[in-house]
């Protein structure tokens, strides 16, 4: 076996690991009644950790969710988690694989991906044979626990690549401190106010102001480079409420300045934070600044 094919073996173990602990973890503190989930390989997701299932774990433990099928399937194409209150009558679910999840008698559904760079590189399920009522208050903590799996996989993956002296180039070198933090706020600001605007010209208009102020913080001259093409890839909204925690806003103000429910803020920028594994506020503004997805 050649050191390739080796490395290769040893990653699979390792995510193995994680996602068993994972499972376990999350069956264990009761956040549902039996979880499974498994990484995906070549498109599908290959479940390899099973927790809380009867006579049907065999049958789960050997699933295969291909993309765009059942509820996994779903959440893989749209890198976000996904829930059904009542799988056996859902009609916006395939139903690929029910004599798996009927047959451990699962009610209620949550399939939340594990993300790297926008990718979903994984799955964790977690069915409660419950109704939703009763099964509603877990999914907070299933969603936070498996965005910390994701920067766990993240940090495995690095660990995989050569090391290697790494030469910084320094951020825009044209702007003082000052200067930068002047047109982050302008640009957080024009967000907000476009966010507000029905006339499309004008929302036009606004967005080609943003991508100068953003080709500005980014440190080159737009006329002669092009804008980097993020890795991630986030929702207006979501952007829109990252570029108020990049100023340190709390919720409580985000939600003020762009006319929103404070608990709907939350809900983009924890969806934010998957999409970019990370585990802090402060931590996806500076994977999204390093991703190209905020000046």
């Amino acid at each position: 076996m050649n050191a390739h094919a080796k490395e290769t073996r040893a990653l699979k173990v390792e995510t193995r690991r994680l996602f068993v602990e994972a499972v376990d973890s999350l069956h264990e503190s009761g956040t549902g009644d039996v979880v499974f989930g498994g990484m995906v390989e070549e498109g599908s997701v290959a479940v390899e950790a099973v927790a809380g299932a009867g006579a049907g774990k065999d049958l789960l433990s050997s699933l295969i969710v291909s993309t765009g099928r059942g509820l996994g399937g779903r959440a893989m194409t749209e890198g976000t988690p996904q829930l059904t209150r009542d799988y056996e009558i859902d009609p916006l679910i395939t139903h690929h694989y029910d004599e798996e999840v009927l047959g451990e008698g699962i009610r209620v559904l949550i399939a939340v991906p594990t993300l790297h760079g926008g990718e979903v590189t994984g799955m964790v399920y977690c069915g409660h044979r419950a109704d939703y009522d009763a099964a509603a208050p877990q999914t907070g903590d299933l969603v936070r626990r498996v965005r910390e799996l994701s920067v766990d996989l993240a940090r495995l993956g690095y660990r995989q690549q050569p090391l290697g002296p790494v030469k910084e180039e320094p951020l825009y070198p044209d702007l003082d401190p000052s200067g930068r933090e002047a047109l982050r706020h302008t640009y957080a600001e024009l967000r907000a106010i476009r966010s507000g605007i029905v006339d499309e010209e004008t929302r036009e208009k606004l967005t080609g102001v943003e991508a100068r102020l953003a080709d500005i913080l980014a440190g080159h001259n737009p006329e002669n480079f092009q804008t980097p093409v993020p890795a991630v890839r986030l929702s207006p909204r979501e952007t829109d409420i990252l570029s108020h925690v990049a100023l340190g806003w709390p919720n409580a103000r985000i939600a003020e300045a762009l006319s929103l429910r404070e608990s709907t803020v939350k809900s983009y920028l924890n969806t934010a934070m998957v999409k970019l594994s990370a585990r802090t506020r402060h931590e996806a503004v500076s994977i999204a600044r390093s991703s190209h997805v905020l000046p």
